[in-house]
This record gives C-alpha cells, sequence and structure tokens, in this order.
C-alpha cells in the first residue's frame, strides 16, 4: 500500500467525506484518474512548471464545477494537491480512497472479465459467491469483455487475481502434473 496516497485517502475520507457523499466523492475522484490516463493534454498541463498554479486550479474548479457542483472541500483538496505539486499521486489516491471506503463499509468490488457480455443472472451469481468467500456485507460488480478469454471468467478483487478461464485451467492442470 502506497504510504503517501494512503494517508491523503484516509484523510481525505476522515474528513471531507461523509456517509451520504462518499459514493459520490469516489465517482469525482475516479474520473479525475481516467482524465488523468486518457489524456495526454490534461496530464501535460498539469505537470508542465510553466503553466501557473492558479491556471490549473482554475481548470480544476472548472472541471470540478460540471462535476461537483463546486464542492469546496474538494476544491481545497485538489488545490492541495496542485500546491504540493502532488496532483500525479491522483490515480493511486483514488484507487486508496475505494480500497479504504470498502473495508469500511465491508465491501468488494469486483471485475468480471469474459469473453462475452455475461447476463444480469449470470453477473448476480457471481457476485454473491465472492460477497459470500469475502465475507463482505455489500459487493459491487462489473463486467468487462476481453475477447482473448476462451472460456470461463478472470475475477479482479482488489489486488488478488482469480483465473477461472479455460486457459488458466489447463495452465493449472499442466503444472500440477509437473
Amino acid at each position: 500500500m502506497p504510504v503517501i496516497e494512503s494517508r491523503y485517502a484516509e484523510a481525505f475520507l476522515g474528513t471531507i467525506a461523509t456517509p451520504e457523499s462518499a459514493d459520490g466523492i469516489e465517482k469525482i475522484l475516479s474520473d479525475f484518474s481516467e482524465l488523468w490516463k486518457s489524456s495526454e493534454e490534461f496530464k501535460f498541463f498539469m505537470l508542465n512548471p510553466v503553466v501557473t498554479d492558479g491556471a490549473k486550479k482554475e481548470t480544476v474548479l472548472q472541471i470540478l464545477a460540471e462535476d461537483a457542483g463546486g464542492n469546496k472541500m474538494l476544491t481545497n483538496f485538489f488545490n492541495l494537491l496542485i500546491d504540493r505539486e502532488r496532483f500525479f499521486l491522483l490515480p493511486e489516491i483514488s484507487r486508496e480512497y475505494t480500497d479504504i471506503k470498502n473495508k469500511l463499509r465491508n465491501s468488494i468490488n469486483i471485475e468480471i472479465y469474459s469473453a462475452e457480455p455475461l447476463e444480469e443472472h449470470q453477473m448476480e451469481a457471481l457476485k454473491e459467491k465472492y460477497r459470500r468467500q469475502y465475507g463482505a456485507q455489500h459487493a459491487a460488480a462489473k463486467n468487462l469483455v476481453d475477447s482473448s478469454l476462451i472460456g470461463g471468467v478472470r475475477v479482479k478483487i482488489g489486488d488478488m487475481l482469480i483465473d477461472d478461464t479455460l486457459s488458466g485451467r489447463l495452465q493449472n492442470l499442466l503444472l500440477a502434473i509437473e
């Protein structure tokens, strides 16, 4: 667990987020993380030492105004990251925030990779299976299509990866034979 990122996430969750706003804040952090990962222009702008902190803060404020309705605490948090030149940590802070929030709520996030989109009842069955297996009260799952998979599913829960695909089973069988 990254120390700096987890400290920011813990402080953010403990001081800014309320039980009612925690999910909304998680979405905003996730949206900014996706923007950071997907837009080289945004990343270049935010890392550029020639661009003033004021310009960076104004840009973040404009993006936040669309998402958060101008949440002052959230704006202050992003401004702090800009002031301390740590905005690049945002994707990890977002991930840590989600992990800590889920632990506090006894909840898990599940990513289910399959060759084709799963039907709703299949998603619910897998979600319930892993919710019980991990002793969580709540589970959220999303289905991600990976056309390289032949059959079965690959499940990611936090740092845990469960390979229940046909190729994964064959690999395990080969290892058992050796």
